[in-house]
Order: structure tokens, then C-alpha cells, then sequence
């Protein structure tokens, strides 16, 4: 569990709920359904004009597996495997072929499968590898930008909500007691604005910056696990494999790569 989400998502239902609870006495007055239809309902068409209707199953996917789920994957965890798999190497020159079952991160044991396989120079398969990585971090940020552009809906709408509000307002006022009618009716039209704000700044823009996030983190551990494959195929020394692999971290998390297995 991506534990920063879920208390980042605790802490925003906080904010806002306290906000609201101790604004006023009248707290009724924070759901509008006038302004929750304009905002939700104005983002949800939007958002369907902008995005084809088989992009949404995927943006909730996307939310429970990497914005909920486990946050990505350690490099150095990505790093001990390969340099366990270089120690099997210098035992068994042909232990990659009967350990590729057993590699626990995806992208390297699809790498190590092409290793196995052969029918690949060492320039097309870096290639290969490469394109992959490329084409993985492409479709990713797509993900992140959809959450991004619906951003920018809520707002609008919210104010779009409040001139509505607005409108309806100012016909009033000639009317009798329009006085007193005029500070509880501007307090609706404006929850529309409260509600585009809070869904926009809440919700989408740190699903998106998030998720962008967690795919410039992805595509340093596929080029950690593209030089690991090189040196994997030059049946280099596992110290100098760790020592290679060990210049993609900090100084911090260098100290975590003492305890491979």
C-alpha cells in the first residue's frame, strides 16, 4: 500500500471536512445540489469529450495500482537482484537461463529472457530494450496527463455554477425583501467555486503530478536494469557490476546495497 497516498487522501478529507464544519453553523449550505450537478456533472461531460469512454476503466486502474497500490519499486531492490543473478553467473555461466523464472521485477526477467534466448546482437538488443523502456514511459505520462487535463475542468465549472448562481441573483432583486435574500444566496452560488477547487485540487492535479512521479522513477530502474543486462552479458565481476549500478543512487541508499544477499 502506498502508504503517502492513503495518508495524503486522510489528510485532504480532514482539511476539507474540518474547514467546512467550522465555517458555519448553517452547514447545509455546502451541499448545493445545484453545485455539486454543475462541477461533477459538467467534469464527467468534459472529460468525455476530451477522452474516448475505454480510458476511464484504465484511469481507475491506474489509481488502484499505482497511486493506491505499492509506490513503484526500490532501485536498490532492483539492484541487489541483478547483482545476486551476476554471483549465480560466475558459479554457473549458465545459471541465467535456469533462474529467468524466479526474477521478481518484470521488465528485468524480460530482459534476461532475450539474454537467454539469443538471436539478438548486443546492438538490437539494447535497442530492443530500449524502445521498450521508451514506449513504457510514453504511455504512462499519457496516464498522468489525463488526470491533468480534467484538472482543469472543476474550477471552470465551479464558476461557471457561481455566475449561474449569480444570474439567478441579481433577477431577484427587485424583489420584496431581496436585501435579505442577498448574502445567503451569494454563499450558494459560491459552494459551486468551493467544490471546483477542492475536486480540482484535491483529487486530479496530485493524481497527476503523482503519477508522473512514480514514471520518472520507472524509467530509471529500466535504464538501472539496461546497464545490469549489459554487464550480465559481459560476465562481468559481480563488484563490478554493483559498483556500476551503484553510481544510479544516492549516497543513502548506496549503504542499503551492504546487505545483498
Amino acid at each position: 500500500m502506498n502508504l503517502s497516498a492513503l495518508l495524503g487522501i486522510i489528510v485532504s478529507a480532514a482539511v476539507f471536512l474540518i474547514s467546512v464544519l467550522t465555517a458555519t453553523p448553517a452547514r447545509e449550505i455546502f451541499l448545493d445540489p445545484h453545485g455539486i450537478l454543475v462541477v461533477v456533472g459538467g467534469t464527467a461531460a468534459a472529460s468525455l469529450l476530451c477522452f474516448p469512454l475505454s480510458t476511464f476503466p484504465t484511469m481507475f486502474k491506474v489509481i488502484f495500482n499505482k497511486f493506491l497500490g505499492k509506490y513503484g519499486q526500490l532501485h536498490e531492490d532492483v539492484i541487489r537482484e541483478i547483482i545476486s543473478l551476476a554471483k549465480h553467473q560466475v558459479d554457473d555461466p549458465d545459471a541465467l537461463r535456469d533462474r529467468v523464472g524466479k526474477i521478481k521485477t518484470e521488465f528485468l526477467k524480460e530482459a534476461v529472457q532475450l539474454l537467454v534466448d539469443g538471436g539478438l546482437n548486443e546492438f538490437q538488443m539494447d535497442t530492443v530494450l530500449r524502445k521498450r523502456a521508451q514506449f513504457l514511459y510514453r504511455k504512462h505520462q499519457k496516464e498522468a496527463a489525463i488526470f491533468k487535463t480534467i484538472a482543469k475542468f472543476p474550477p471552470a465549472f465551479g464558476l461557471m455554477g457561481t455566475t449561474i448562481g449569480m444570474i439567478a441573483l441579481l433577477q431577484s432583486l427587485g424583489g420584496a425583501d431581496a436585501y435579505k435574500k442577498l448574502g445567503p444566496s451569494m454563499a450558494i452560488g459560491l459552494v459551486a467555486t468551493l467544490y471546483g477547487i477542492a475536486l480540482a485540487n484535491f483529487i486530479f492535479i496530485p493524481l497527476g503530478e503523482n503519477l508522473s512521479k512514480i514514471n520518472d522513477e520507472d524509467l530509471v530502474l529500466r535504464e538501472i536494469i539496461i546497464e545490469g543486462i549489459k554487464l550480465l552479458r559481459q560476465q562481468q565481476h559481480p563488484l563490478v557490476v554493483e559498483e556500476y549500478l551503484k553510481s544510479y543512487l544516492s549516497p543513502t541508499d548506496r549503504l542499503k546495497l551492504k546487505k545483498v544477499a
